[in-house]
């Protein structure tokens, strides 16, 4: 079984071990399914089954080899910069690249294969060996969990993407819509509570049968389902505006179950780097490529927020104007060189490479699922408190998350807003702030205000996480964002609307399964382009 991994990841440095310009090379090599069982791999046993839960595990949100250029093209060049998070100083492709919408065909084909090979393929092979098997039906239930956890960032990407018909054989694939994927979620999440909960109330309650194969919880079940319950809130969430009363009642099934949803930082998923280190921190730091963002910029340092200093470090560009102080970059504007803007600020004390193994990634956290239920009471839903308190009590967990003190007074705050924007090197790139919000709940003010106030804060609280942050941005429109000054999309994305979503891989719309991808097309709300919504983005007011 590790040989078989081991050829896994061999195939894929020699399919994408090229410059991040040209990474389509032998992308369909590395991109086919390989869910076909071997016959050494129908013979493994428990053992040999473990392995395939780190590498589910590590690539939800990607660190499962050490070319961490891998996670750049990912989700640091896509997702990272599309959420307002971060920004690229390189002029990557001569300044023509995502930041400025010249889609990158090598950078955003990547993300599909590693899903489907890394979530996908582990997921079936675990399936196989355990779903027949009353005594591994716990074994099983984990696996789904990490196949939602993981997939529904691949569907968020795309759109339609294969789904129900993975693994089924011959030379195509059958993409689903992304509503048919949302509802099998819905659907498996069920499937591993039912299992979970069975296996909690048995005679064999107390094996563990993961143990340390299992990275984030060690195996413990009941740490299982309160991911799989607050896993079910956010997909709920991310559905509120397409399907209000489908999203109500997931929603409402996930705080109602006995075993509960996140609530202390406790519970965080957090995946540790011990053995390969962080990815964002390599890009950020070694290839010098990740920089605050100037909607960072603006919203950390105008709410005088103190996770500031844990996020990002001060400035050491020789410019008296900039050295020592929290300076951002604009997205889409003209990248002239990379050390023009490379002293701007990078990653906090946190993210230095000196602790690339000891910074684990976070894949979601208590203080989301406090925001989440806030919202849900703002939509009616029965959350189990106020929207005043779970908005606050989001705030208090996220800022001891990180270490810091100051809640008190920053929840209480409601004179701080984001700053304007100015950017030494070209005043042209100057911008006023594009919000007002502040920190302080008003329970006087209208639902959209408070929305603005809840997802402002979520934002912030699920820093580096793009991939969530850009969903949420998409589907609320907060927060507000810069809107990029250079447009090189050729009419497909409108600067002010932004980005909605990654066009399907190239090898996919030209290859053997370009029939399926043209079905897929069908499932759109337009062509396959990335300025076209996605299923549950839906461009309408938010109440």
């Amino acid at each position: 079984m590790k040989k078989y991994i081991i050829s896994v990841k061999s195939l894929v440095f020699v399919a994408l071990a090229t410059t991040l310009g040209g990474c389509t090379d032998k992308f369909e090599e590395y991109n086919r399914d390989e869910y076909a069982l071997t016959e050494e791999i129908k013979k493994i046993d428990w053992i040999h089954l473990k392995a395939f839960f780190p590498q589910m595990e590590q690539s939800i949100y990607y660190n499962n080899s050490k070319g961490n250029w891998e996670f750049q093209i990912a989700q640091n060049l896509n997702a990272d910069m599309f959420s307002g998070y971060l920004t690229p100083p390189t002029p990557f492709n001569n300044d023509k690249n995502n930041i400025n919408y010249h889609m990158m065909e090598g950078w955003n084909q990547f993300a599909f294969g590693m899903y489907n090979n890394n979530i996908m393929k582990p997921w079936f092979n675990v399936k196989a060996e355990t779903l027949d098997k009353k005594e591994s039906l716990n074994v099983y239930a984990i696996s789904l969990i990490l196949k939602v956890a993981g997939m529904h960032k691949s569907t968020d990407l795309y759109g339609p993407i294969p789904y129900s018909k993975y693994g089924l054989g011959g030379t195509t694939t059958p993409y689903d819509s992304q509503e048919a994927i949302y509802n099998q979620f819905f659907t498996e999440l069920d499937e591993a509570v039912s299992y979970l909960e069975a296996h909690l109330a048995g005679p064999n309650k107390d094996v563990n049968s993961l143990g340390d194969s299992d990275l984030i919880y060690g195996g413990v079940h009941t740490k299982w389902l309160k991911w799989a319950n607050s896993l079910r809130l956010r997909l709920a969430m991310r559905v509120s505006k397409v399907n209000p009363s489908l999203a109500q009642k997931e929603a409402e099934k996930a705080i109602n179950n006995a075993y509960g949803v996140f609530t202390t930082n406790a519970d965080n998923v957090l995946v540790p780097t011990t053995d390969i280190g962080h990815p964002l921190i390599v890009v950020a730091n070694a290839y010098g490529d990740s920089r605050m963002s100037a909607d960072m910029e603006s919203i950390l340092t105008g709410l005088k927020d103190p996770r500031l200093s844990e996020y990002f470090s001060k400035a050491t560009d020789k410019d008296e104007n900039v050295n020592g102080k929290y300076k951002g970059i604009r997205q889409g504007i003209n990248m002239k060189a990379k050390d023009l803007r490379s002293g701007y600020s990078t990653l906090g004390a946190r993210f230095d490479m000196s602790k690339r193994n000891i910074t684990p990634i976070t894949l979601m956290t208590a203080a989301e699922v406090y925001f989440l239920r806030a919202e849900g009471v703002l939509r009616g839903w029965n959350m189990g408190d106020t929207a005043e308190n779970l908005y606050k009590k989001g705030i208090e967990l996220s800022i001891e998350q990180w270490g810091v003190s100051g809640a008190n007074a920053y929840i209480e705050n409601d004179t701080n807003k984001p700053a304007d924007y100015t950017d030494p090197k070209e005043k042209l790139y100057d911008k006023p702030a594009v919000s007002t919000v502040t920190v302080k709940w008003d329970e006087s003010a209208s639902n959209e205000e408070k929305l603005e106030k809840i997802i402002t804060q979520k934002w912030i609280a699920m820093f580096p996480d793009g991939a969530e942050a850009w969903a949420e941005f998409r589907r609320t429109g907060y927060p507000k964002l810069f809107p990029i000054e250079v447009n090189n999309s050729g009419g497909e994305i409108d600067s002010n609307v932004m980005i909605r979503r990654l066009r399907f891989p190239e090898n996919e719309r030209t290859g053997t399964n370009k029939e399926e991808v043209a079905k897929a097309v069908q499932f759109l709300k337009g062509k396959d382009s990335p300025g076209t919504r996605l299923w549950w983005d839906t461009g309408t007011p938010n109440f």
